[in-house]
């Protein structure tokens, strides 16, 4: 990473608003879908994913799928922040859905933590989550 690119720290705060909508590339530097939703665990008060619109035209036919925080690096590049994710088209294509707005299921830890697996970012159950 070149001094153009910083990795965001604690001093950084984004924006929820300013989130959602934003272009989400990959690091052949490659768009590859924009966040639609970002979710947020509010017993802990943090977010614990992002739902990532992918494909399609303009928004129609695009197929959404969620992320876990954790797994994208967020780099602020000449003032503007850049989301970044481990993830080609062939990986997208078999990423875990995310079908309507019923993000509640997403929740229970048999539904998240494969989530968290296929992205290879660690799960770990809080204590709240695991009694649920």
């Amino acid at each position: 990473m070149d001094t153009a690119e910083t990795r965001t720290g604690a001093a950084t705060l984004l924006a929820a608003s300013e989130i959602k909508g934003t272009k989400v590339t990959n690091f052949q530097n490659q768009e590859i879908g924009d966040i639609d939703e970002v979710l947020i665990e509010p017993d802990m008060g943090q977010v614990r994913f992002a739902v990532l619109g992918v494909g399609g035209f303009l928004g129609l036919g695009s197929t959404k799928v969620a992320v876990p925080w954790q797994a994208f690096q967020i780099v602020n590049e000449r003032g503007r922040m850049k989301y970044l994710l481990d993830a080609t088209k062939e990986r997208l294509e078999k990423a875990p859905r995310v079908e309507g707005k019923n993000y509640d299921r997403l929740y229970p830890a048999e539904t998240a933590e494969p989530i968290f697996v296929f992205w290879d970012v660690e799960w770990v159950a809080e204590p709240e989550t695991a009694m649920r």
